[in-house]
């Protein structure tokens, strides 16, 4: 089993809670650049896609293990160099994980020579 199917074990873990707390879909975006990087606190969508909020999930909830688990999914090495962003998606109803990331790229377009 690949590290990416162990992470994905634990996160089908919170797919009860999430169910019962009406969630369909958990969203973790993240960026990075110049050795820096971080993902943002998870966020929660019901089947209309409207936001849930965090106060209204189960307490025994483990929000920052779910977030972490999810940020996992990012590609190693985002946050380097020109780094990337992206966002990371869990369906509750599919039990699918949905990774979306764009490189950064520093792109040089020469001017037209000039003397003077």
């Amino acid at each position: 089993m690949t590290q990416d199917q162990d992470r994905k074990m634990e996160v089908l873990k919170f797919t009860d809670q999430l169910r019962t707390a009406g969630v369909t879909t958990v969203t973790v975006s993240y960026s990075g650049d110049g050795d820096e990087g971080c993902a943002e606190p998870p966020q929660f969508q019901d089947a209309a896609d409207n936001p849930i909020d965090e106060s209204s999930l189960p307490a025994d909830l483990d929000i920052r293990k779910l977030g972490d688990l999810l940020e996992g999914f990012a590609p190693e090495g985002y946050e380097d160099g020109e780094g990337g962003h992206g966002t990371i998606a869990f369906s509750v109803q599919t039990l699918k994980i949905r990774m979306e990331h764009n490189w950064y790229e520093t792109v040089s377009n020469p001017d037209e020579p000039r003397e003077i």
